[in-house]
């Protein structure tokens, strides 16, 4: 049987010359001598002879002779697993490290599941030698040659953790479209079934009902109406649907004949299939450099019909190419998205043709700016085409699913189109890598693109990057009456990556300024204020009584909130004019978001499926995301924990050994400076890319108290007194301005004055450093790594017009080096 009883995977992956044959008649004639005979080889044999002409083609084409054998094999595997199911157990893996560790895995290369389950072998494949020049890459599921004595197309293994965080999320994102999608459908069905039903039973006693009496018949019926919905939703596997959604009748028909054999077929019918008609998700990477992303979303990521791989690079475009052929999708490209002979249009008279089947599915390849295909991709299914200008609406496309942005430097330019073409509950995943701007080395670049000021040398400038970066996001959105979820916040590396789902809510966005505040900053000591924009007591109200599951509001009149929005407070009206520990000024940043910065049932969905996977060769034991194992698991494991152990309404931290140094004292212990949070009845948390920070509620006075109470015990040592402080000015006293100076100012008060300041104040707050019994136990999860390699950082630019390098004789180092292959082999 052909492909089933060879030797070993490596041994049939070591090109010889009749892998690459002129004549298939040779080639087939050697893989039936190394197969066992079966009654079935003869039509495999021949399907396989009209697969091998066709694919010898596209090899001439690429230039991709020297993977002849390993394209062929990837690519007609399928038509013999139709013939010998055996086959679809073997696996291959190519390994390969570009940042210490394998970035290879061993998958399934068909992507199919059976009953969601995957096995993974452990064989290993060869792969012939790069050309020189170029450096083999393996992420993922996806192989790609890079060339690394040129600079013309980006590349950078730090972002490995990020490609995965990003594929994992978006197959977690998919999941919640189609049970989102699900939920709305079957909702809608099943109110005017339940209607219709009442109406039936109780249509006389209807007719006379009082006011208070139809409320409260109501009120019944959507609790019944949200039971029956709970139940159905449980019996649904979400996870096939969303296979089912970009596989088309082949996979339907399988479900079919599942429900068939289970007898449960009318049952099925009226609650998948009805209801969930969806033909995929439709994905733009917009800044999209190899194409690597794209790739592994495309092959990866269940539920995703259409890839758009944009870049303003020609080259970037056309090693993209490259790597689709490489890979096996030759067959799933769509020529012509983007160029004049074949574009997409939304027609001007049917309504109805707004939505995902206008796009071809499978690999769409363009070369052009991203701004531009998003603004083209803006019109919203709910504008009718009557009311666009007919020239516009020529040019126009449906909106994308999910837009990713991962430029070099900031996404501020992309922002405002990618929120337009996004869909009504869409995903957008941003990157910034311009963390000079965002962490307040250039306050002024920052506040250009993302109107907020940062704050320079702030201990908690992670955080606050993060927060600058979803109120801009917030606000732009807010322009086109729509509002962001934070589903997750975090910042990696040298960079800051967030993922929002983007909604429709024009009663959103006049709840934003409570969202936005300011910070104000002591400019002698590490105490802040955060204080919102607005405030509304009929908001807050209704935000408590969600928090705290109350179902019966007070009704009474005198102490109901009012729905009116106030202008905010700060420090100067809240009591402290000035820095309370040292008679400081503030220091103000912002704007920024000080919601919350991520969806904790997200996060512990994603904890509990890496969990799982874990045990199960990295595979979703249910069938669900991931479907693949991913490299950074672990890694992504600890970074989640971390997340999902944040208090999630208190935004910013202190930095431990900052808040000691003030006072010139060693650092009090983690677990001890958060026993005596806890003991004097405050929460308190860590944050997920600061080892030493401390988030709590605790007020600024509190946590001085800790470090005062901590110094008594423990003396800090004695530093120089200042010149001012020998001419026997009062510590911590005003400059000649009659202010305080700051940090960098000439004349300023020395650190040891303002630790006497601090010091000198009297304990408020009943300090306790007993740790009880229990406390600080975390799950246990690798929190932060340490980088894998020297110099783990951000790379040059891509020069983006660059050729690719040729030889002196003019032809490309990739041609030259397939064209020897194949005369050698």
């Amino acid at each position: 049987r052909p492909f089933v009883s060879f030797p070993s995977i490596s041994y049939l992956s070591r090109p010889t010359s009749w892998m690459v044959s002129s004549s298939p008649a040779i080639f087939l004639r050697q893989i039936s001598n190394l197969a066992s005979p079966s009654a079935n080889t003869t039509r495999g044999i021949s399907r396989a002879r009209t697969c091998w002409h066709h694919h010898r083609h596209h090899l001439r084409h690429h230039h991709l002779a020297h993977h002849s054998f390993v394209q062929l094999f990837s690519s007609t595997r399928f038509l013999f697993e139709q013939n010998f199911p055996a086959s679809k157990n073997m696996s291959t893996s190519i390994s390969n490290k570009t940042d210490g560790n394998s970035l290879g895995s061993t998958a399934d290369n068909d992507g199919k599941h059976s009953n969601g389950k995957q096995k993974n072998n452990n064989h290993q494949t060869k792969t012939t030698a790069p050309p020189p020049g170029y450096q083999h890459i393996h992420e993922g599921q996806i192989h790609m040659m890079y060339p690394q004595s040129e600079n013309s197309v980006f590349y950078n293994p730090v972002q490995v953790q990020n490609r995965d965080l990003s594929v994992f999320m978006l197959g977690l994102y998919a999941e919640r479209r189609m049970e989102r999608l699900w939920v709305t459908r079957r909702k809608k069905e099943l109110r005017r079934e339940l209607l219709a039903a009442e109406e039936d039973e109780n249509a006389s006693e209807m007719k006379k009902e009082s006011k208070s009496e139809r409320k409260q018949r109501m009120e019944r019926f959507e609790r019944v109406l949200m039971d029956t919905l709970e139940k159905e939703k449980k019996e649904i596997d979400f996870n096939e649907l969303v296979w089912q959604s970009s596989h088309g009748a082949q996979e339907k028909e399988s479900a079919q004949k599942r429900d068939d054999a289970n007898g449960n077929q009318e049952k099925k019918e009226t609650m998948t299939s009805k209801y969930v008609r969806d033909d995929g998700m439709v994905v733009l990477d917009a800044l999209a450099a190899s194409g690597l992303r794209s790739l592994r979303y495309w092959k990866e990521v269940p539920g995703v019909r259409t890839v758009v791989v944009n870049d303003l690079d020609p080259v970037a475009i056309e090693l993209a190419r490259e790597n689709v052929g490489r890979n096996g999708f030759m067959d799933d490209l769509v020529e012509g998205e983007g160029t004049n002979d074949k574009r997409i249009y939304i027609s001007n008279k049917d309504k109805s043709n707004v939505n995902n089947s206008l796009r071809p599915k499978g690999i769409h390849l363009q070369v052009g700016d991203a701004t531009h295909e998003m603004y083209l991709s803006r019109l919203p299914p709910s504008l009718y085409p009557h009311q666009c200008n007919p020239t516009q609406l020529h040019y126009q496309k449906p909106q994308y699913d999910a837009i990713d942005l991962d430029p070099y430097g900031s996404a501020a330019p992309f922002l405002d189109s990618a929120v337009q073409a996004i869909r009504n509950g869409g995903l957008l995943a941003v990157t910034c890598t311009d963390m000079a701007a965002l962490g307040g080395s250039h306050p002024e670049t920052c506040y250009g693109r993302y109107g907020a000021m940062p704050l320079q040398r702030s201990g908690y400038l992670q955080e606050l990057a993060l927060r600058i970066l979803l109120y801009h996001l917030s606000v732009v959105a807010g322009r086109y009456g729509r509002t962001i979820r934070p589903v997750l916040s975090v910042g990696m590396a040298f960079y800051v990556r967030v993922f929002v789902e983007v909604y429709d809510d024009k009663a959103g966005v006049n709840n934003l300024s409570l969202n936005h505040g300011l910070v104000f900053q002591s400019t002698r000591c590490s105490s802040f204020h955060v204080t919102p924009m607005a405030s509304n007591e009929f908001v807050q109200h209704h935000q408590r009584q969600q928090n705290e599951d109350v179902t019966s509001p007070n009704t009474n009149n005198k102490s109901k909130p009012r729905n009116i929005y106030k202008n905010g407070r700060g420090p100067h009206d809240l009591g402290e004019p000035s820095c309370r520990e040292t008679g400081a000024p503030y220091k103000i940043a912002g704007p920024c978001w000080i919601g919350p910065l991520h969806d904790m049932d997200i996060v512990q969905r994603a904890i509990t499926r890496l969990e799982a996977a874990k045990d199960n060769d990295d595979i979703d034991p249910a069938g669900g995301t991931p479907r693949y194992p991913l490299h950074t698991a672990t890694t992504l494991h600890g970074l989640l924990v971390s997340v999902s152990e944040e208090l999630i309404d208190v935004p910013l931290y202190h930095v431990l050994p900052n808040v000691c140094s003030a006072v010139n004292t060693t650092t009090i212990p983690m677990t001890m400076f958060r026993a005596a949070l806890a003991n004097a009845g405050y929460r308190s948390s860590a944050y997920h890319k600061e080892p030493q920070a401390v988030k709590t509620d605790a007020p600024n006075h509190v946590v001085w108290d800790i470090v005062r109470a901590w110094c008594k015990e423990h003396p800090p040592s004695q530093k120089k007194e200042s010149k001012r402080h020998r001419k026997g000015e009062a510590p911590g006293s005003t400059g000649k301005n009659g202010h305080m100076e700051d940090d960098n100012e000439e004349g300023e008060a020395c650190k040891a004055d303002v630790a006497t300041k601090i010091l000198s104040r009297e304990i408020e707050t009943k300090v306790d450093f007993t740790i009880p019994e229990g406390f600080g136990l975390k799950k246990k999860a690798r929190r932060f790594p340490v980088n894998p390699e020297a110099n783990w950082g951000p790379k040059k630019a891509a020069s983006g017009k660059n050729k690719r390098r040729l030889s002196d004789d003019g032809g490309d180092e990739m041609e030259k080096h397939n064209a020897k292959s194949s005369k050698h082999y």
